[in-house]
């Protein structure tokens, strides 16, 4: 009698609602049994820790500067100020009781948001809750997934920000082409310019989506596509501004290029290793054993659907639209590594992408979930979200006994590499915490390390030199500090102490941590 009160809609509401809820549980469960509620830090995280203290002290967009006595900040242009606004924001609004508790609360709600858009995503192209609630699952537990919220990154605002993008493009794509879902992912993909540089490659993308997969007339998806990356634009125009009125770019970066031609294809196969990584655990013996059967078997399964369909079945845009997302970005990738040589290729990247190449799971997730019995498409589906969950579920394991046996995540990168953990309790930063608390608070330090990494550690007045000469250093009347970890010295160090034989040199009893990789 109960049961007969309540219909169809409502009872299919209480069922998505309930499986989204397990499915948010889940993937927060496992990053919480990882990390302990913990993040880890690199420099990238010292950076937006910086400029967000100093968007809570009044100044807007302005970094620390480490490279000269002037009593002045330097523009923030490396990367884009949105996640360390939000950063700022969230400790002013929540009053956290420190800066460093805010990228814990603020990754889980991240993480909570963009485990929802995959679910939103899925339920709009299966209409199945529990199969949208099973992807989105996955989704989370993915290692790239779990390495960025595992972060204080501004990948974690990224992805869900795109994510929600494609969701309101789609819910614009069923509903008609009701204008108002295009609004809000032109303003989603715009703001998504806010947070990474990469972002503008989804401009371009979202228009493409309006052309290609929008069922209006052609009169009209001409005109939404033009507005769409109008719009986007115009929300990202005042940064570009801004940026070549300080830098001369707008990216605001000068770093240089790498004019190798070979290096697409090196990138190129780098990638697709690095997708097989992640689908198999990261093992090689898994890796030798199911990668041909499981290609034998999609091809069987497409072979099966070509029989049926011919090429119908790839016609529908659930099927390629998220990769051609997903591939966007990646061949902006590619692209930028060329013209950009310290830009990185690893699992922190890929991150952005590999949610779009679930999305495209949904159609055969779907068919699965519909047909009765052992078939080749439900094996398949199978094997795929198995060994993702899988994957993920050790990755998290890993990184809670590392956690647990050395205080320090062992977060993947690539295969054979880690990223380095710079927060002030892993073994190394205690190490140079010890190192440099015997000095005086107005001393001086110059140092080859990042200036940035001491002073969140110590507090203490750290700089790294440029150059080869002392130069104005020489001039400064106080103690001084030479904090070198190099074995040679650097030129403007050697110079420092020829002109000034005064001043301290002070070695790190230590590793010196220069790069974000540890092996």
């Amino acid at each position: 009698m109960g049961a007969d009160l309540i219909g169809v809609p409502q009872r299919r509401s209480i069922v998505a609602a309930l499986s989204v809820a397990a499915a948010i549980a889940v993937v927060l469960g496992v990053l919480f049994y990882a990390t302990g509620g913990r993040v880890a830090y690199t420099m990238d995280s010292l950076t937006y820790r910086d400029v967000a203290l100093h968007f809570l002290s009044g100044q807007s967009i302005q970094s620390s500067n480490v490279t000269t006595l002037a009593p002045v900040l330097e523009p923030f242009l490396n990367w884009p100020p949105a996640y360390p606004a939000l950063w700022a924001v969230w400790a002013a609004v929540t009053g956290a009781g420190s800066i460093d508790a805010v990228p814990v609360q603020l990754n889980l709600v991240l993480l909570a948001i963009s485990t929802l858009a995959v679910f939103w995503l899925g339920w709009m192209v299966t209409g199945q809750p529990l199969s949208a609630a099973l992807l989105a699952t996955v989704s989370g537990l993915v290692p790239t997934h779990l390495i960025v919220y595992g972060h204080a990154w501004s990948e974690a605002l990224f992805i869900p920000m795109l994510l929600l993008a494609y969701a309101c493009f789609w819910k614009y794509r069923i509903t008609s082409g009701r204008f108002v879902w295009l609004v809000m992912a032109a303003l989603l993909i715009g703001g998504s310019n806010w947070v990474r540089y990469a972002g503008v490659a989804f401009l371009p993308l979202l228009g493409l989506s309006v052309l290609v997969a929008s069922a209006s007339g052609i009169g009209r998806r001409i005109v939404h596509a033009a507005a769409a990356v109008l719009l986007g634009l115009g929300v990202v125009f005042p940064l570009w501004l801004r940026n070549w009125q300080l830098s001369g770019h707008i990216s605001g970066s000068t770093r240089g290029g790498m004019p190798r031609s070979s290096r697409w294809m090196e990138d190129a196969v780098n990638v697709i290793d690095l997708i097989e990584h992640v689908f198999f655990s990261f093992s090689m013996v898994l890796r030798a054993n199911l990668e041909v059967p499981m290609l034998l078997l999609a091809a069987w399964v497409a072979y099966r659907a070509f029989r049926r369909c011919r090429l119908r079945w790839l016609r529908p845009p659930e099927v390629w639209l998220p990769l051609v997302w997903a591939g966007g970005y990646v061949l902006f990738l590619l692209y930028a590594r060329r013209i950009q040589t310290t830009i990185d290729l690893d699992l922190r990247m890929l991150a952005v992408a590999f949610p779009f190449i679930l999305l495209a799971m949904l159609p055969a997730l779907k068919v699965a979930s519909l047909t009765a019995g052992v078939s080749g498409i439900r094996i398949l589906v199978a094997l795929w979200l198995g060994l993702l969950a899988c994957a993920g579920l050790q990755e998290a394991d890993r990184v809670r006994q590392s956690y647990a046996a050395d205080a320090i995540p062992r977060w993947r990168s690539a295969f054979g590499l880690g990223y380095r953990d710079l927060s002030a309790t892993s073994p190394t930063s205690l190490a140079l915490v010890r190192d440099l608390t015997v000095l005086a608070p107005s001393t001086l330090v110059l140092t080859d390390f990042r200036a940035l990494y001491l002073r969140y550690l110590t507090g203490l007045r750290v700089y790294a030199p440029q150059g080869d000469a002392c130069g104005l250093w020489s001039s400064h009347p106080g103690d001084v500090v030479l904090f070198i970890g190099a074995k040679d010295l650097p030129g403007w160090a050697a110079d420092c102490l020829h002109k000034q034989p005064q001043w301290r040199l002070l070695r790190p009893t230590g590793k010196a941590v220069p790069s974000m990789y540890a092996d």
